[in-house]
């Protein structure tokens, strides 16, 4: 029922008990005269019939006035709850229509990142990691006429060294920014070779790190983008025990069941005050990253963490 015809079922509701009024008035005026001329001709019982007949009347004319209130009570008892039924529905549709669109946008805003670290990636491999090949075999020649000057052998050995170091922090950026692996051979392979890495260049004071990698029900691979989720949330919850935590052991836990996915994060660091954290927005630690993504594949993380207590995360991602 729409507004107008709430305002017209009013205005009919509103001129019939006006004309019930004049109507049972007009009745009660005109009953009047043959009252008083029954009585005064001393016919009492036939007046008395007129009287009765009158009043039976004005009471259907009562009842029906009241039954015209009874509906219109009833009409507009009904149009309150369908309106309000109906702006509920709209406030629904309304949320619903700004959750996809912010999904939407978040989703676009993340595929542009993507896309960014595919094009630093090619550029990273294909430009600067062919220059230090080329520079690792023009020092190579070079080498070849320094000769006996054990100084100089000694400077270009350091050199060589460097070259080799920055080869491979390269190629390990590369890889980061765009896991091939991933795409070819899946989740669990692609978190292998990372943790892999990390244990042949670990980061600058933590020679005795160790990083435990473990998976359950993975033999068959995942939705692309949740894999790519999943596996940008791990880097960086371990990047964040390593830099922030100063942890020196890593548990890494993925475990599929019948019907969610299921990744784990511990380390023995320091550990860091959440809603503190969340209050001074500080991006370093990248939880409005890990958030965003895990909310475009409807998935939720899970922080137990306590200064000095180390820190645990729990990422839980429905699979249907």
């Amino acid at each position: 029922m729409s507004l107008d015809a709430f305002k017209n079922l009013i205005e009919w509701g509103t001129s019939a008990m006006l004309s019930l009024v004049l109507l049972q008035h007009w009745v009660g005026v005109a009953s009047a005269p043959s009252t008083a001329k029954a009585t005064n001709d001393g016919q009492g019982r036939e007046g008395g019939l007129v009287i009765m007949s009158d009043e039976g009347e004005v009471k259907i004319l009562i009842l029906a006035g009241a039954i015209v209130m009874v509906l219109m009570a009833a009409f507009i008892v009904l149009f309150l709850a369908h309106y309000q039924q109906k702006q509920m529905k709209q406030r629904e549709l309304l949320r619903r229509l700004d959750e996809q669109h912010q999904r939407e946008l978040l989703e676009a805003s993340l595929q542009s990142q993507e896309a960014e670290r595919r094009r630093i990636a090619v550029d990273l491999h294909d430009d600067v990691g062919t220059m230090l090949s080329a520079t690792r075999m023009s020092l190579s020649r070079a080498n070849k006429h320094l000769g006996e000057n054990p100084e100089a052998e000694a400077i270009m050995q350091q050199t060589r060294e460097l070259l080799e170091e920055t080869v491979n922090n390269v190629r390990r950026i590369s890889q980061e920014l765009l896991p091939s692996t991933l795409d070819q051979l899946g989740l669990v392979a692609a978190l292998e070779e990372f943790i892999a890495k990390l244990h042949q260049t670990p980061p600058e004071g933590k020679p005795e790190l160790l990083i435990d990698f473990h998976h359950e029900g993975l033999g068959q691979r995942l939705d692309k983008d949740i894999e790519l989720a999943i596996y940008r949330v791990a880097q960086e919850l371990v990047h964040n025990s390593l830099r922030h935590a100063q942890a020196t052991r890593i548990e890494v836990l993925v475990m599929r069941q019948a019907s969610r996915l299921l990744l784990t994060v511990s380390d023995n660091g320091v550990g860091f005050d959440l809603e503190t954290t969340r209050q001074r927005n500080q991006s370093g630690l990248g939880l409005k990253n890990i958030e965003s993504r895990l909310n475009i594949i409807n998935g939720r993380v899970i922080f137990d963490v306590l200064p000095g207590k180390g820190t645990y995360v729990i990422v839980d991602v429905p699979l249907e």
